[in-house]
């Protein structure tokens, strides 16, 4: 049975590029209300231009104490919350210390703990009502791990964990929860991981080959197909789905296999 999209309300955290943009526009030709945030407030504004009436910008820091909870409430009757705000950071783990811990703590408070934060709090929300969906944005290194991103690829393990856990935990609520694996995608990501590290070029941008990557409209249509559809996984790449699995039952395929690409 495929669940009615037409004006039910969704909250995209992450949204003035990439990934989130694209499923904002997605879901707005669904005739979904796009409830849309991120710290840029200016991108927000002209997406919410483009997309008119339907969109309606909230710029704040979903990091900072108390927002998530005024998101919400500013938000109104949201069916959807698709946790999507994150950024990585290029770092080898031999170089993580007490001193230069700092960019580890703000990738987890993003990645992890404001993303978590909302989640619970829209969960709540959802429950008594009866009816809800909330998706989290892990990513395919949620499975895996590759070399200099050891950091966001734990963030987005600890996001799918809590993901697995929440579907569980909500399995008779009428809340639906989904995790979100894109593999790479053409999107600033890496340019704003290698900024935030002090390099003139993502690790991630180099190890990753051409042709794998993929366009952020192929994750925010996967994402509305899991809308109306509900399912626990959303995946744009059946093969990298495949050798997933096979990395988390041989390990040193896995290595063998990333190590031709570091």
């Amino acid at each position: 049975m495929s669940i009615p999209l037409q004006g039910k309300t969704i909250l995209i955290t992450g949204a003035s590029s990439g990934i989130g943009a694209a499923t904002a526009r997605a879901c707005v030709k669904q005739g979904m209300l796009c409830v849309v945030t991120a710290r840029r407030e200016d991108r927000l504004n002209k997406l919410a231009d483009e997309l008119g009436e339907l969109c309606i910008p909230i710029a704040g820091d979903v990091t900072e104490r108390g927002f998530n909870e005024r998101l919400l409430e500013e938000a109104g009757d949201v069916y959807a919350v698709f946790v999507n705000a994150g950024h990585g950071l290029d770092q080898e783990m031999i170089d993580c210390s007490l001193d230069q811990f700092q960019g580890f703590r703000d990738l987890f408070e993003l990645n992890v703990f404001a993303a978590v934060e909302l989640a619970s709090l829209a969960s709540r929300i959802m429950v008594d009502r009866g009816r809800g969906h909330i998706l989290m944005c892990a990513s395919c290194l949620s499975k895996f791990a590759t070399p200099q991103h050891g950091a966001y690829c734990a963030s987005k393990s600890a996001l799918e964990a809590v993901a697995k856990s929440m579907r569980m935990e909500l399995k008779n609520s009428g809340v639906h929860v989904s995790s979100v694996h894109p593999i790479g995608t053409t999107t600033e990501f890496s340019d704003s991981s290698a900024d935030r590290s002090g390099m003139l070029e993502s690790e991630f941008a180099r190890q990753v080959p051409s042709w794998s990557m993929q366009s952020p409209d192929k994750v925010a249509n996967a994402v509305v197909r899991c809308l109306r559809h509900p399912k626990p996984e959303v995946w744009t790449s059946l093969p990298m789905r495949v050798a997933s699995t096979i990395f988390s039952a041989f390990p040193r395929v896995a290595q063998i296999a990333i190590y031709r690409f570091s």
